[in-house]
């Protein structure tokens, strides 16, 4: 049997994150927009980044006078008229500190029972852009340069897949599959493990033809879609999300909607879809991989306008004479 190789020697963050709570909470956070809320929560309850030693008298006091903080710190959210997403995640952030803290051995708590949270069910536009639109976007780009071949097979993703942006910037040459007419994708919560989606032919032929156009079709760790700036430190390298929600900006601006985004597309490909089954949304939960049926039943009814057709049948009992 072959002798293991020796452990890598840990690295800074590592290192700093090993004797401070705060490091370790948000070392541990995959998703860097989850990794900035919680830093911007915790920063803000304290005044400034914490030390560790300010963050063990936190966790250490008594039970009753963390749940005295922490609801003094509600109210005062409240009074500044911050939104319930707002008061919901900064409370999350502080609860996750104290379960850490907890499990470490610097607090009698887990921050469960201290601090209830706001109820809140935030309204989404999940309409997207309608199918003429989609279709002009998808012949914005044009094939005539690598430009052009590398965004119709972006916009074929995202609208034919219902893709979020991070899953398709993170997809390497080797998830790839012509003869198989595969991609693999990290998908939201599922940690390191792809999964894979299949792809339509017309998506399949816009990757290739991007691909032998670019010419690291033979790379297999090599980012799927590449950054094609006319800056030279960032031109070859892996197109980032930020690149991927300016190129879908600048495509709708050119067919004429504002303020176009990458999720955007998705809800408009879950909502096309659900349109072409009839509003089959076990079969469509299978395209948006959401966890929950509930959320497709969200789509649904935006779709349909479940309210605006009930009011439309009042209004015409207010019209009726007699």
């Amino acid at each position: 049997m072959d002798a293991l190789a020796p452990l890598e020697p840990p690295s800074e963050v590592t290192r700093s994150a090993s004797a401070d709570a705060f490091a370790l909470l948000l070392a541990d956070k995959r998703s860097p927009a989850t990794r900035k809320a919680y830093r911007q929560s915790l920063v803000h309850f304290f005044g400034h980044t914490p030390t560790p030693e300010e963050v063990k008298a936190f966790a250490g006091l008594p039970r009753p006078q963390i749940a005295l903080r922490l609801n003094a710190y509600k109210s005062g959210l409240l009074a500044h008229g911050c939104s319930e997403a707002t008061v919901n995640l900064r409370l999350a952030a502080l609860r996750s500190l104290l379960k850490l803290c907890h499990r470490l051995g610097y607090s009698e708590t887990d921050g469960s029972g201290l601090v209830d949270g706001e109820k809140a069910r935030a309204y989404r536009d999940t309409r997207g852009i309608g199918l003429p639109a989609m279709r002009a976007l998808v012949a914005a780009p044009g094939t005539d340069t690598l430009k052009g071949l590398r965004d119709t097979a972006l916009l074929r993703l995202l609208l034919e897949n219902g893709l979020r942006r991070s899953e398709v910037v993170a997809a390497n040459v080797g998830d790839f599959s012509l003869a198989d007419r595969r991609l693999l994708i990290l998908g939201k919560g599922r940690g390191t493990q792809k999964e894979p989606i299949t792809l339509t032919e017309a998506a399949t032929r816009a990757i290739s033809d991007y691909l032998g156009a670019a010419g690291h079709g033979q790379d297999l760790e090599a980012a799927l879609f590449l950054n094609l700036s006319h800056r030279p430190d960032v031109t070859g390298g892996r197109l980032t999300g930020d690149g991927l929600f300016f190129l879908v900006r600048e495509y709708g601006e050119q067919i004429g909607v504002a303020n176009l985004t990458p999720h955007k597309l998705r809800h408009s490909a879950i909502t096309a879809a659900l349109d072409a089954t009839n509003g089959d949304v076990r079969r469509v939960q299978r395209l948006s991989r959401h966890a929950q049926v509930q959320t497709l039943l969200r789509y649904d009814d935006n779709r349909q306008d479940l309210q605006g057709g009930v009011t439309r049948l009042l209004s015409g009992l207010l019209n009726a004479e007699g």
